[in-house]
């Protein structure tokens, strides 16, 4: 039998051969997108992916490795290569080069969820991303237009309250362009300066927190986990999530925790208790990606528009008629919500309205449309077309 110091060297040592396949097979994947580039076709194969896992899960049955296991390993693995492949696409249509330093402004500081979703979203840049940390929409807008920043991250959305109306409305006046988005997993936990319990049998005593740190909204998010486990607690509210893990990294404190996202522990060395404690289970957050010039979408991806109009107030059936050329075109919307127009000289009440549309802008379908929209619209103005990331959440 081996000693345990050898076996941790073994493991090591295969684990070190594991990431130089992965950068090999990475190789061979730039391949695929130079090639697919050339000869117009699309990236997604989701027959050929299903008929590989397949075969590799009964790889692993014969091989007395568990064919869950490498389920969960190769869906990961292909959703990361489609990705990279996509971006160097894109970034190769659009005259720039994947492997190029970028500047990236986004919402609060390290172990938000705006941070968390920038690093997932950019992680297929290989070399040095600067990050700026700001504390509101506009001075993400402005980082990105004043050329400060190559791109903005900007929640725009989350599942369970709906949309985010401080970035509509800052959608409204700003001169920068969608280029992406990103859906990503809300995971509220519990993050504390104590060592997680070991397993099942060690279960953690949550009559031992006698104080919450975070911001209003996981707290809302998360009301049915607190009233049960946690209704004798001390709330305190903080700016931002991780303004509460620093505060209980810096109190060193074990009867205080913050909500936050167990991803983000690392950055403050805090340990998640329990994670997942959401209402919802099923909690998402929609990102826009922000950049000061527009991107083309090639017809082999999938892609998304995203526009901003207002309707003749006082025409009847002015919004039915917008939304009939969409459907006469059989184009989908996946949203379609309204605000107060930001105008100095708007109408009381007058409305303008934001629509996610399931279709490339530089189709001629939707050519023809927006032309009919500037006679059906009072204002219209094109926020981006970017690659749709509607069916591949996190």
């Amino acid at each position: 039998m081996r000693d345990l110091l050898d076996c941790r060297d073994a493991i090591d040592e295969i684990d070190s051969k594991i990431i130089k396949l992965l950068q090999e097979r990475q190789a061979v994947a730039t391949d695929v997108a130079i090639y697919k580039l050339h000869h117009d076709q699309r990236i997604v194969d989701k027959q050929r992916e299903a008929q590989k896992i397949a075969t590799l899960m009964d790889r692993a049955t014969q091989s007395g490795i568990s064919p869950v296991m490498i389920r969960e390993i190769y869906e990961k693995i292909m959703a990361h290569t489609v990705s990279y492949e996509q971006s160097y696409i894109v970034d190769k249509i659009n005259g720039k080069d994947i492997t190029r330093s970028t500047s990236v402004a986004y919402l609060g500081t390290k172990g938000t969820y705006s941070h968390l979703a920038t690093q997932h979203y950019f992680a297929n840049y290989s070399s040095r991303m600067e990050e700026h940390s700001c504390s509101s929409f506009d001075e993400i807008v402005y980082k990105v237009e004043s050329g400060a920043c190559e791109y903005g991250v900007l929640p725009i959305e989350n599942s369970n309250s709906g949309s985010i109306n401080e970035a509509v409305d800052t959608m409204q006046s700003m001169n920068a362009f969608i280029t992406g988005e990103i859906f990503y997993p809300i995971d509220h936990s519990l993050l504390s300066v104590v060592p997680p319990p070991n397993g099942e049998n060690d279960a953690f005593d949550f009559k031992t927190i006698k104080t919450i740190y975070s911001h209003p909204q996981p707290v809302a998010q998360c009301s049915k986990f607190i009233k049960e486990h946690l209704s004798h607690a001390n709330i305190v509210y903080t700016d931002s999530s991780s303004e509460a893990m620093s505060i209980v990294k810096q109190q060193n404190d074990p009867s205080a925790v913050a909500l936050g996202s167990k991803h983000a522990a690392c950055y403050y060395s805090l340990n998640s208790l329990i994670s997942d404690i959401a209402n919802n289970k099923n909690n998402y957050t929609r990102f826009i990606i922000l950049s000061k010039t527009p991107v083309d979408i090639p017809s082999t991806m999938a892609a998304k528009t995203s526009i901003l109009f207002s309707t003749k107030k006082y025409t009847p059936g002015s919004l039915i008629a917008v939304l009939n050329e969409f459907n006469d075109a059989k184009i989908n919307l996946t949203k379609l919500y309204s605000r107060p127009l930001e105008a100095k000289n708007r109408d009381a009440w007058e409305e303008i309205f934001f629509a996610d549309v399931e279709a490339n802008l530089n189709t001629t379908a939707m050519q023809n449309i927006m032309q009919k929209l500037k006679d059906l619209t009072g204002n219209l103005k094109v926020l981006g077309c970017y690659l749709s990331a509607e069916h591949e959440q996190i």
